[in-house]
């Protein structure tokens, strides 16, 4: 009963940790979409769209860089070490960027701090994977899911209202500033595994319906690679995930369609795109509580729904200046709109990816999380400049009408992953008796 009570308390404290830690990585990465209206109305900078969308392509590069590196090294080094590392390294590159100026310095700093953001989601799966039960993986990831949101919710909110009284710079200072300190909490916190505080490894289930013992293709990185690539199941999931990546990343442009389009102040603006995470927040709560207990034809049902509302949602935006409502009532369908949209979209975002990538990629988990990620990464780094490039020349109609492509693909290359999902399992699972 003791070593149960003290397994409770750490994994307890595993959790706090990485919800702390990475909130403190999403405030670094917020507070350049919040910044953004006022550093392009910012004379001195020379910024307009087409250059904020190649800044954001150059921090897109940095994730790619940070996924491929930090997805190898996360089962190199342990997820401690690593995690400690990316909050640290994070905080450092987010003040030096507030600090700097002219357009070489921003690209520089953006990469470095994205870069190695990106080696947070890699250290929490193998943290996860050491501390807790296969068949608990769903909900923990829900609710650790749940801190890129609320992280976000509350980041828009405080560096909203932070840049009402002060320059766009001091943005970055407190983002940073604030996550050094949870840094150093989670030096003296957070341990690598149960073994560290001296208790056993938790009880493993059978994943994709056998043993998880050691497999011959995770002996070398060159035969893990090559297992990943010949599978449908990793095929699909990538590619999901880049669609499903360029519509999150639409909250990076958020502050600048409610400035632009509805005609809020920065700081003002900065605050109404915190709906998008608010409907993230509320969704992950809960599917992370019931997606370990849905069934492989319910998991397709359900999230298959969810997305398809992304497309109604999109759509909604698309043709709000076609409904001839007043300008008030126009922003709150706005705002209704994307915390629907952000409801939608991120449980499908986070859980499956990263619940496959510990049951399927198993000691190579780390490898396999970086390897998805990497892919919608990969992607932004290429898109996020034209998106600025089309912003500047075509305007807001023509990158929704974009987003909504971008949610029928979504649908319907989920909805093919979960499905082989389900038929790998339902095939595999009687082999175990015989």
């Amino acid at each position: 009963m003791g070593a149960g009570r003290a397994r409770l308390r750490w994994q307890v404290t595993t959790v706090g940790c990485l919800y702390f830690g990475y909130a403190g990585l999403v405030l670094c990465r917020t507070a350049l979409p919040i910044a953004a209206p006022a550093m392009i109305d910012d004379p001195a900078l020379g910024l307009d769209k087409a250059s904020f969308g190649a800044l954001l392509g150059w921090g897109a590069g940095g994730a790619l860089a940070g996924k491929l590196l930090f997805g190898v090294a996360a089962d190199a080094l342990g997820g401690r070490w690593l995690f400690l590392l990316a909050m640290a390294s994070t905080a450092v590159a987010t003040v030096a960027f507030g600090a700097s100026s002219g357009h070489v310095l921003f690209m520089l700093f953006n990469f470095a701090a994205q870069m190695t953001k990106a080696a947070g989601w890699p250290a929490m799966a193998k943290t996860i994977g050491a501390w807790f039960e296969t068949g608990r993986l769903g909900r923990i990831w829900g609710i650790i899911s749940t801190s890129s949101r609320a992280s976000s919710v509350l980041s828009s909110l405080l560096l909203g209202g932070v840049l009402t009284v002060l320059p766009w710079r001091w943005l970055f200072f407190v983002a940073g500033a604030t996550t050094l300190g949870v840094v150093v909490v989670c030096f003296f916190a957070l341990k690598d595994s149960p073994a560290a505080v001296g208790l056993g490894l938790p009880s493993k289930q059978a994943a994709d319906g056998h043993d998880t013992s050691p497999r011959v293709w995770a002996g070398t990185l060159r035969s893990t690679l090559v297992f990943f690539a010949r599978s449908d199941r990793v095929l699909l999931i990538c590619i999901a995930i880049v669609a499903l990546t360029l519509q999150m990343e639409f909250l990076s442009f958020l502050p600048l369609y409610m400035k632009e389009v509805h005609g809020l102040e920065a700081g003002v603006a900065g605050i109404a795109s915190s709906a998008f995470p608010a409907g993230s927040f509320l969704s992950l709560l809960a599917g992370g509580a019931v997606y370990d207990r849905l069934g492989g034809r319910q998991r397709v049902r359900v999230l298959g729904t969810l997305l398809g509302a992304s497309v109604l949602c999109v759509g909604v935006l698309l043709g709000l200046s076609e409904l001839q409502l007043s300008p008030a009532a126009t922003l709150g369908t706005a705002i209704f709109a994307t915390f629907v949209f952000g409801f939608s979209v991120s449980p499908a975002y986070y859980i499956p990816m990263s619940v496959f990538s510990i049951e399927f990629g198993r000691s190579r988990s780390g490898v396999l999380i970086g390897l998805i990620d990497a892919c919608g990464y990969g992607a932004m780094m290429i898109i996020l400049p034209l998106t600025g490039a089309l912003l500047e020349a075509k305007g807001w109609n023509t990158l929704l009408s974009v987003m909504v492509g971008l949610s029928v693909l979504s649908v319907v290359f989920l909805t093919a992953f979960l499905v082989a999902e389900r038929r790998a399992k339902a095939v595999r699972v009687p082999t175990r008796h015989v």
